[in-house]
């Protein structure tokens, strides 16, 4: 249920509260399963491809001799049979037919894909876009092709693959998505061994104009950090899934654990949750820089705000609120560094502050580094804003556990995106501060594609790109760099390693005539898959036309649409759209729709509710915010004492009472008297349960009461009885 107390509520409790949910209408799991579905398509005839019967080497006895025997003569028996051989093909081909791209496909991934065992058939081969796994096997190619949901160049790199190996999309449990990820892997390396070799366009004809070849490590701004004595790197790239792995190539790599955060479009946001490594991975930490002595923490964050305290753990090696290895963290408007040494207490105290104020609701660049001869310092964006002059060394213990966006004990959160973390052992210098300030996160550089050999003239296209996660890169702002007026421009494409992928090639409709260098070509962007990675990866542009040469306009198929479900019925009920959800929100708790923090979290949230209410549009993501948008109303009757005792009757609980609240929590939230509504008996009791639960089985006071006070409030708020319209 309510993502903020997850990590707080038993699986027992968990099953309770989803009882709730399915009390309330059955439709909208049916909505959340279809969302939950993978995208991929289907299959062929079973004997597409199959070889003719070949003709039989002897003919029928019944066969009638060339000559009629004599009429005055009947035969007295059958005559003999004809030992003529067959016909023979005089011109045999001298090897069988090559396979189409289809057949290919059609005799490796698609039996997988329609294969009931590996769950994808059921949404996908129904109605649920993409539809690759549909019955008409063309249609199913079409899908799985220009939505680039494979990568024949490195299988490992597919989508199709990567939903079970890494999302665990709609395919069981562990062992059982790893069983689909391998088949599907098998599949796909299956289909790209059989590929042929490609075939040069003829000498005559359009040619393809083609740019000069870049790659990524040759953009501007491409600048390398300072990462020799790193032993962890977390890039937070990969889109989505519930962890994010350490890079570095030190050691044994740490995997974070992420819940209550969500990944964003430059990395990996919080608000309430965190993402912490287990004691092993922990341990790396201990090991590689207790030798060395010292060690740099950076991090590329965006805070959301200036207001924050306790102080909030942007980063933390401890095992609670008291005891610590080292801790940055923000107060407000400062950062914070804690650091356990000789010369500090258990929890890394005396810490020491930046300059008033050093911390930005923006992207900043924060850097705590310390070095036994001197001590701490404190960098923002290659800036020191705190230094101090105190030799020691550090007395670090090896039982503390690594965690980004929170205190381990979840009670210290601080919001804010991350976009990079670096663990070093060493104290970088300022100049190695500099230099990975200067590197930025990474995420964009600018690459020349020469294009001098087509003009006839000096001449470049320039444009921004980088790699927004493991399996795409995003290219965009194209502009011609000439002295060249007047240049004709149309169609480009981008092409990896001398292929240019099907699908994204957003800069196909560019058909301009540049007046001015440095006119931008295309305001589109174009998210291109990734190859063999991006240390390997080559690109180049191609063009219909570039000034007076003419090339290949190199026409595509469209994605074949999706195939219509027979007659499927109008869903008798909908899901209430986001500002009606929001009415209903603030009419159900009687809280302000411009309470404070209630209006810019719904700001934040507005573009994750459902945007109509169809409720076969509802996606698992939708229900997240709306969890979300319901702990903040139901936070804000908590944290008023007097519209708490109006809501619950008082704010704390005794044992006596939890039966009367869950009551109120009904007939306020779900109503009476009205169809469809869940039985107010069994909710009643599932509520119960919860403050159970939370704590309050023999009654509670405190932040104990308010924290189960405001899950039962936000779990009913939140539940199909609200949100079916």
């Amino acid at each position: 249920m309510n993502s903020l107390f997850n990590s707080r509520r038993s699986p027992t409790a968990r099953s309770r509260l989803a009882r709730l949910v399915v009390q309330g209408v059955a439709a909208l799991l049916v909505a959340v399963t279809l969302s939950a579905c993978v995208r991929d398509e289907s299959d062929p005839a079973a004997n597409a491809g199959a070889s003719p019967t070949p003709p039989a080497t002897t003919p029928p006895t019944t066969t009638p001799p060339t000559t009629p025997p004599p009429t005055t003569t009947p035969p007295t028996s059958a005559p003999p049979p004809d030992t003529t051989p067959p016909p023979v093909d005089p011109n045999p081909p001298s090897t069988p037919p090559p396979m189409s791209d289809v057949q290919r496909f059609q005799a490796t991934l698609y039996p997988k894909l329609r294969d009931p065992a590996n769950f994808c058939v059921g949404c996908h081969g129904v109605a649920q876009i993409p539809t690759f796994a549909v019955d008409d096997v063309m249609t199913a190619y079409s899908v799985i092709t220009t939505q680039q949901k494979v990568n024949l160049v490195n299988p490992e790199l597919s989508r199709v693959y990567l939903r079970p190996a890494v999302d665990r999309h709609n395919c069981g449990a562990n062992a059982s998505c790893d069983r689909v990820a391998a088949d599907f892997l098998a599949a796909i390396q299956a289909w790209a061994n059989q590929q042929p070799a490609p075939t040069p366009p003829p000498p005559s004809g359009p040619q393809i104009l083609k740019s000069s070849v870049t790659s990524l490590s040759s953009g501007a701004g491409a600048t390398a950090r300072a990462d020799a004595n790193v032993v962890a790197l977390f890039k937070f790239d990969e889109g989505t899934g519930t962890t994010t792995v350490d890079s570095s190539g030190v050691g044994t790599p740490i995997t974070l654990d992420i819940t209550n955060m969500e990944w964003a479009d430059s990395g990996l946001k919080n608000v309430t949750g965190k993402a912490q490594a287990n004691a092993t991975d922990s341990r790396k930490l201990f090991d590689m820089i207790g030798p060395a002595g010292q060690f740099s923490v950076e991090a590329w964050i965006v805070p959301a705000n200036v207001t924050q305290d306790g102080p909030a753990r942007i980063v933390s090696y401890s095992s609670g609120t008291a005891t610590r290895n080292f801790m940055m963290g923000q107060a407000v408007a400062d950062y914070r560094f804690r650091n356990k040494s000789a010369a500090a207490n258990a929890n890394g105290d005396p810490a020491l502050d930046g300059a008033n104020p050093d911390v930005a609701a923006q992207l900043q660049h924060v850097v705590m580094t310390f070095d036994p001869a001197v001590g701490r310092k404190i960098y923002v964006n290659g800036q020191v804003t705190a230094t101090e002059t105190a030799p020691t060394t550090l007395a670090w213990t090896n039982d503390q556990t690594f965690v980004i966006g929170n205190e381990t004990t979840s009670d210290r959160p601080w919001q804010g995106t991350f976009e990079l973390v670096a663990i070093h052992k060493k104290a970088l210098t300022a100049a190695e501060v500099q230099q990975n300030f200067n590197a930025g996160t990474g995420s964009l550089v600018t690459l020349s594609f020469d294009v001098s050999s087509i003009l006839g003239a000096p001449g470049r296209v320039e444009m921004l790109a980088g790699q927004v996660d493991a399996a795409s890169y995003l290219f965009a702002k194209p502009k011609l760099v000439t002295d060249v007026t007047g240049v004709k421009v149309k169609n480009i494409r981008v092409a990896v390693n001398d292929g240019v992928p099907v699908a994204a090639q957003a800069f196909r409709r560019v058909d301009t005539t540049v007046a001015q260098s440095g006119t931008e070509l295309s305001r589109l962007g174009a998210v291109i898959p990734v190859a063999l990675g991006a240390d390997k990866d080559q690109f180049h542009l191609e063009f219909e036309a570039l000034g007076n040469k003419m090339g290949l306009a190199e026409s595509v198929a469209p994605s074949a649409p999706p195939v219509p479900a027979a007659d499927v019925p109008e869903p008798a009920l909908g899901v209430r759209s986001f500002s009606k959800m929001n009415d209903t929100m603030s009419t159900l708790t009687g809280v302000s729709r411009g309470t404070a923090a209630v209006a810019t979290l719904y700001t934040d949230l507005r573009d994750s509710l459902p945007a109509t209410d169809d409720i076969l549009a509802f996606g698992s993501a939708q229900q997240a915010a709306i969890q979300r948008l319901a702990t903040a109303y139901c936070g804000a009757i908590v944290t008023n004492t007097t519209a708490c005792t109006d809501f619950f009757g008082a704010c704390t609980i005794a044992a006596g009472t939890r039966g009367t609240i869950a009551d109120r929590i009904y007939d306020r939230l779900l109503g009476v008297n009205l169809a469809n509504q869940p039985d107010k008996a069994a909710v009643n009791a599932e509520l119960v349960d919860e403050m159970n639960d939370l704590g309050c089985t023999a009654g509670c006071t405190g932040a104990t009461a308010t924290t189960a006070l405001q899950a039962t409030c936000s779990a009913a708020l939140s539940s199909a009885a609200v949100t079916i319209n």
